[in-house]
Parts: structure tokens; sequence; C-alpha cells
């Protein structure tokens, strides 16, 4: 991440994808210089990453038990989060969509195929046997 330098890992506090969160503190170009934060390690892949991103000086975490819900700030975190793990799968589930197309499509090309080539060896054998 440019602008921000990475710190050992944090106390053993894991991460949904259970590895060990990384503390990241910004750059002095970032919108909060200095400001640390916990990150999921599998940040930069898209397919591991479970979007994990909390600060680390600030007083909530994503559940806050003790109030007995999620602070307002770390819902819109939560809600970023999802929004962007749904644009993705909305984009795996077009590629689906667009690959299982073509594959009818060319299923579909290989029984004609089969049809016309079985229908021509019939009509061949069948022309073969009037000369006889």
């Amino acid at each position: 991440m440019a602008g921000s330098s990475r710190s050992s890992s944090a106390s053993s506090k894991r991460c949904g994808c259970g590895d060990e969160v990384v503390i990241y503190t910004a750059g002095r170009r970032a919108k909060n210089p200095g400001k640390r934060f916990r990150r999921c390690p599998n940040w930069k892949d898209v397919n591991r990453s479970c979007g994990l991103f909390e600060g680390v000086d600030d007083d909530y975490s994503i559940t806050d038990l003790s109030e007995g819900g999620v602070s307002s700030h770390a819902a819109e975190l939560l809600v970023e989060t999802y929004k962007v793990k749904i644009s993705k799968l909305q984009i795996k589930l077009e590629i689906e969509r667009k690959t299982s197309s073509v594959m009818k499509k060319l299923l579909l090309m290989s029984w004609v195929f089969f049809s016309v080539m079985c229908i021509w060896c019939l009509l061949k054998c069948q022309c073969g046997s009037q000369f006889v």
C-alpha cells in the first residue's frame, strides 16, 4: 500500500481467513497520516481476503459486544466491505452465465453435427445398397 508502513502481526489476533492480522500505519500522504489500522494480510488477493479492516486506535470494533450491537463507523466499514464482495460476486456470476451460454451453444452444435453425420451415413448406406 502506497504511503503506509507495515508492522509485525498484531498480537495473535486472527482475521476471518484464519491468518494473523497485520497492523499498518498510514503514511504522510494518506487522509489520516499516522493512523494505525488492522487489515487482513490477504487484502490484495480478491479471492482469499476476508475484508477485515479496522482502526487500532479507535474505540470500536466490528462487533461491539459491550453495547450489544455494531457501532455506526464499524457498520459503515462492514457495509462497504460487503458491497465490494457483492460486486465481485456479481462479476463472477456474469462470467459464469456467459460461459454457460457458450457451453450450451457448443453442446447444441455438437449434437447437430452428430445428427448430420448420422443422416449422411444412413443415406450413403442406402444409396450403396441399391446398386448391389
